[in-house]
């Protein structure tokens, strides 16, 4: 018997909860194991059991219509988005400006020095021009006024003379550019 008794408190951890120790996590269930005792707990259980049934996923009801997202509307022109076409020259932007008073120059494999970024743990995204020489508020200027943005969206690191647009735009600024001779 004495050894029992040294193992009890080693024990006891492993046994059931007290109900009294479990009562408020109970409550929170609307279903329980026993029957009710009383017309009032009865009903009260029916209109419980009524309430679980209309926020179920399987419910009769039929399920309301989900909102449609902006990249999700129908497209105005009726065409499906995977049908581009290749862009014949008489297709090509057709800008009717001054010569530019800035260069950017081609990457060593001949493309383009516009890259994508990705900040604020992905919220925030961002086009940078790189490899810019002469007039770079130039640029920003017309790239602004061609993207339809705002003044503090798009702006010039002065440090490394880069032009930081905000929003993926890889290939409008692409466009730009190829219609501006560069």
């Amino acid at each position: 018997m004495p050894r029992f008794q040294s193992l009890v408190p080693l024990l006891r951890p492993l046994a059931a909860p007290r109900a009294v120790a479990c009562r408020q996590h109970f409550r929170l269930y609307t279903a329980s194991s026993e029957h009710p005792s009383t017309p009032q707990e009865a009903q009260r259980a029916a209109d419980l059991a009524a309430a679980e049934s209309l926020t179920e996923g399987d419910s009769a009801q039929p399920p309301q219509q989900k909102p449609v997202l902006p990249s999700k509307h129908p497209r105005a022109d009726n065409k499906p988005r995977n049908s581009k076409k290749p862009k014949t020259s008489s297709q090509a932007l057709k800008l009717s400006l001054p010569p530019p008073k800035y260069t950017v120059s081609r990457s060593v494999n001949k493309n383009l020095p516009i890259y994508t970024d990705y900040k604020r743990g992905g919220n925030l995204h961002l086009t940078t021009v790189r490899k810019i020489t002469g007039d770079v508020s130039a640029l920003r200027d017309e790239l602004r006024v061609f993207l339809n943005k705002k003044n503090e969206d798009v702006k010039i690191n002065s440090v490394t003379q880069h032009v930081v647009v905000k929003g993926h735009h890889t290939s409008e600024i692409a466009e730009f550019l190829k219609a501006r001779g560069m």
